[in-house]
């Protein structure tokens, strides 16, 4: 009985590494499929100041407009003036600017896209008053969207 005993003592543990090595490869496969990065086409306009944020989330395709102090941009194409961030009085008492709606939906019809839901990334300059910008998404809403991003500066 002791020389069994001893046998069993000297025996070595040996590790198994073919279901190791065969747990790793499932869990690389898994994080392969499960990873994305998708990029976007998107010029950020100049003489804007966006607000901050440090909210993380994929960035999806979108018609962009941009609102400057200055005009309205709808995938880079002028398509209103403002003076100094404010619509004309006419325009907001109408709550419509037709040539926004237009050009909004002019940019949603030409895209690629991978839903019918038309979404707007809108740039905003921080320092804009909110009757501008309620006035632009009105217009795009007019288009249908209504479905709407802000666009931030990551912090």
């Amino acid at each position: 009985m002791a020389i069994g005993s001893l046998r069993r003592k000297r025996r070595l543990m040996t590790l198994q590494l073919t279901s190791l090595l065969d747990m790793f490869t499932i869990i690389l496969v898994f994080l392969l499929e499960s990873f994305q990065a998708d990029d976007e086409d998107f010029v950020m306009h100049a003489g804007l100041e966006l607000p901050a944020s440090s909210a993380r989330s994929p960035f999806k395709g979108a018609v962009n407009i941009a609102i400057t102090t200055g005009e309205v941009l709808v995938e880079g194409a002028p398509v209103l003036t403002l003076a100094d961030g404010a619509a004309s009085a006419e325009a907001l008492a109408k709550g419509q600017v037709v040539a926004i709606t237009d050009a909004v939906k002019a940019a949603w019809d030409s895209k690629p896209r991978d839903s019918d839901e038309l979404v707007a990334t809108i740039q905003a300059d921080q320092e804009l008053p909110y009757e501008t910008i309620d006035l632009v998404m009105r217009s795009a809403g007019f288009a249908g969207c209504f479905r709407f991003r802000l666009v931030i500066a990551k912090e």
